[in-house]
């Protein structure tokens, strides 16, 4: 049997984990939907926060002949819980405030999901609102020590930046050999600054290909998001660069989006199609593909790990003619600066015809943190095959 003390640590790393991957999916998941499907939301979880700490701050108050922490410290601790409010276990699920997430993220409900939610009332949860309110000052002087306490802590940042987000989309055979670089809210560390964008600009056109079985099958109640994750961040990344240089200066026209499954078949017929100027693509077995126009850069996304059913790289090395190996060996070695797993992706890039297909993990933070080092390259690479 695990020891209570370390289940409650399981139990609160979950908790962490959880509110990590909603964080991720602030625009593809809303709260009505949440309530609708689960009886929760995000609000519901800053809530439970705030009851945990008036349910552990009256134990403390009450005794406890396993607590060795000092009176001092007993009184510190139970005041800064005491002092939790809502307002602020919000900040802790939502990562900002929630009037500031409302004002980005938050749209406006359909009829359908009002209808829905309705029906659902049932399921919601309900809170004692009267333990909601904050019911102490926090401490203006700092936790006393001793060599034998174990400072508590309420809020989950000061171990958010050690945890995995994203697991509840990946397979549990790839868990243990993850292939994505990323921990939220980190970015790799570079050895060396950026390149600055070719000279004179570029123009290319772009295709994204998902790669994943229960994405495919649609399995995943809010879509396929790395997909749409590498548009984000390339659009972001696009207006950086023409902010600096000029509108215009760097022109990304999506041409291609689809998404099939773990087959190596579906995978390199798609990616030759995608690399052919004249290739119809009506053979394409492929979901939520809208055309099938000739790309100067094909990114993947999913497919990269050690699962025996991730083959994206072998699909890719049987297209391209020629292999850029060093590229991601580069990228590869930039992201184990914050997570040492990154050197698992199998992940490869190579030139297919006028090409150049790069394969990305299959998470939305793993894409982002991939980008980051690898799309100043990329421009560089696609000018240089248009030339």
């Amino acid at each position: 049997h695990i020891p209570p003390a370390i289940q409650t640590k399981l139990e609160a790393g979950a908790f962490r984990r959880l509110c990590t991957h909603l964080r991720d999916r602030s625009d593809a998941v809303q709260n009505i939907d949440l309530m609708t499907v689960s009886g929760f939301c995000r609000n519901c979880l800053a809530k439970w926060l705030v009851i945990e700490a008036r349910s552990l701050s009256d134990e403390m108050k009450t005794g406890d002949a396993n607590d060795t922490s000092t009176q001092e410290e007993k009184e510190w601790i139970t005041r800064a819980l005491d002092a939790l409010g809502y307002d602020e276990a919000a900040e802790e699920v939502y990562g900002c405030a929630y009037a500031d997430w409302k004002k980005q993220h938050a749209k406006k409900a359909s009829e359908e999901q009002m209808q829905q939610y309705n029906q659902s009332k049932p399921l919601h949860a309900t809170h004692d609102k009267s333990l909601l309110s904050a019911r102490a000052e926090k401490p203006t002087n700092p936790l006393p020590s001793s060599s034998t306490a174990t400072p508590t802590t309420v809020t989950a940042n000061a171990q958010a930046a050690a945890l995995q987000s994203d697991v509840c989309c990946e397979d549990v055979e790839t868990l243990a050999g993850a292939s994505s670089c990323e921990i939220p809210s980190s970015k790799p560390k570079t050895t060396a600054p950026p390149p600055p964008p070719p000279n004179g600009g570029v123009s290319l056109t772009l295709g994204v290909l998902t790669v994943s079985d229960r994405a495919f099958a649609g399995a995943y109640v809010a879509g396929d998001l790395s997909g749409p994750e590498i548009e984000k961040v390339i659009k972001q990344k696009v207006n950086e660069i023409n902010s600096k240089y000029g509108e215009g200066f760097i022109k990304i026209n999506v041409v291609n989006r689809a998404v099939v499954p773990d087959e190596k078949e579906d995978i390199s017929n798609t990616l030759k199609q995608w690399s052919s100027p004249t290739s119809s693509g009506d053979d394409a077995n492929s979901k939520g593909e809208e055309s099938s126009a000739y790309c100067d850069l094909i990114l993947t996304t999913g497919g990269t790990g050690f699962a025996p059913r991730d083959v994206t790289p072998e699909a890719t090395l049987s297209v391209v003619s020629r292999e850029c190996s060093g590229l991601m060996s580069w990228a590869y070695a930039e992201c184990s600066t914050i997570q040492p797993r990154s050197a698992l992706s199998r992940g490869t890039a190579g030139i297919c015809d006028q090409t150049m297909i790069v394969n990305l993990p299959g998470s939305p933070k793993g894409v982002g943190q991939m980008l980051d080092i690898l799309f100043p390259l990329l421009l560089h690479a696609v000018k240089d095959l248009k030339e």
